[in-house]
């Protein structure tokens, strides 16, 4: 009964979602609780925006900018995550979307300067420790995996005036635009006015600085195109990514 309550649940994400052979019932079954115990924390967000969803909140879990959140269907958020949706457009959240423990999402920095948004797509999984700014906009499609520490940063500080502070010339923002279907390595960085195409895979460490074309290996600092996904065997993948 437990094994099946799982699998159903796995597979609203995944349709080949399995259970290892060496998963116990016992185990299993604490999944469950922790799990129900998240969807209890996030009731009080569901009645708030009255819109009834399966919402699963960690511990902790701090969120601000209510009236501009909108959140999918199956929305899990790990322990200790600060949303802040205040921003021109707000911050949207698709269906099927994991954000790890210890991550920051906020539109705006700042009240005197909005920023713009961050949209998220559906089936999206983001790590622990990320840190994503919505300056001048962050956009991620549907169906990416995205390991810890990712820090996106759409919007750059001005310091051309030598005679001035960096901090009172103000910043230029352009956004930064992810395709669907991407893979993230651990610890990557992406810089304002990036664009990075469909079906990507960025190298853990990558420090992404210009656009990149869909169906790219992604790797380096600054980050450069290593070749196309069609032209790696996958043992030759693995070794460039991991």
């Amino acid at each position: 009964m437990i094994r099946s309550i799982v699998l159903y649940i796995g597979r609203k994400k995944n349709p080949h979602f399995t259970i290892d052979s060496n998963v116990s019932s016992t185990l299993l079954f604490w999944f469950i609780m922790q799990k129900a115990i998240a969807l209890l924390r996030g009731l009080q967000i569901v009645f708030a925006l009255k819109k009834p969803q399966l919402l699963f909140l960690g511990k902790g879990v701090r969120l601000q900018g209510l009236s501009q959140l909108q959140l999918g269907k199956i929305v899990q958020i790990g322990d200790h995550v600060f949303l802040s949706a205040f921003g021109r457009n707000g911050m949207r959240i698709g269906n099927n979307v994991w954000i790890g423990s210890h991550s920051s999402l906020k539109v705006s920095f700042s009240f005197n300067d909005q920023g713009d948004h961050i949209y998220i797509g559906n089936n999206v999984g983001i790590g622990e420790f990320a840190h994503l700014g919505g300056g001048g906009g962050l956009s991620i499609g549907d169906d990416c995996i995205i390991g810890p520490y990712l820090s996106c940063h759409p919007e750059n500080h001005n310091f051309s005036d030598h005679r001035r502070k960096i901090r009172e010339q103000g910043t230029t923002r352009k956004g930064i635009v992810v395709g669907r279907n991407c893979w993230i390595g651990a610890k990557v960085s992406i810089l304002d006015g990036v664009t990075i195409g469909d079906n990507c895979v960025i190298a853990a460490g990558a420090v992404v600085t210009k656009n990149m074309p869909a169906n790219s290996i992604i790797g380096g600092v600054p980050a450069r195109l290593i070749r196309g996904r069609d032209e790696l065997k996958t043992d030759e993948a693995l070794n460039l990514v991991a």
